[in-house]
């Protein structure tokens, strides 16, 4: 296969890899559905779930770069922003509320303790649970950060006009709304 001719998509013209996209997406894939023949590379590329895997990889490497001095993974900063705002959070909870399961939260809060970023207490009246603080090391690891973290968001909208912004964030979260229940993991605020 030649591949001379591939570019990364940065540098193709907008024109024309947004002409690229199916118009009704929708119609496209219920059209592979019913075909013989498995869709090709290039409709893949522009298949909602690829696209969303390949925003959460570009997502995940630019919190990555924007944080590396601070060793923190997204779901580690998000524990944090949760457990400052709910002092005294148990485990089961924190998880619901930022849809990540019990057991690898567990480690994760292992490791954030570890490193004096919360605490784990266990109250006297229920011997069963754990109840997380942020530390004064966390309170201030939150704070240093505030500028990275408003970084890593505008780094991934940058490419967005400030009306498809909006439209963005829009779309995203009525997506990720309905389809909470079809997530190994579903977001429980209640």
């Amino acid at each position: 296969m030649d591949n001379g001719d591939e570019q990364p998509v940065s540098a193709r013209n907008e024109s024309n890899f947004s002409n690229s996209a199916p118009k009704t997406n929708q119609k496209f894939w219920e059209q592979v559905a019913e075909s013989d023949a498995p869709p090709t590379i290039g409709a893949i590329y522009m298949a909602p779930g690829h696209l969303i895997r390949r925003c959460h990889q570009i997502s995940t490497s630019i919190f990555a770069n924007e944080f590396s001095e601070y060793d923190l993974t997204p779901v580690q900063y998000a524990s944090l922003l949760a457990i400052q705002g709910h002092p005294g959070i148990d485990q089961r909870s924190l998880g619901n509320i930022v849809a990540f399961d019990r057991s690898t939260i567990a480690t994760m809060l292992k490791g954030l303790e570890r490193r004096e970023l919360i605490s784990r207490i266990t109250p006297s009246d229920n011997l069963r649970i754990r109840q997380l603080y942020v530390s004064a090391k966390g309170c201030e690891l939150l704070a240093n950060t505030a500028v990275h973290i408003s970084r890593v968001q505008q780094k991934i909208l940058a490419p967005l006009s400030i009306e498809e912004q909006d439209q963005f964030m829009a779309l995203l979260t009525k997506i990720v709304d309905i389809n909470n229940e079809f997530s190994r993991v579903p977001l429980k605020l209640k």
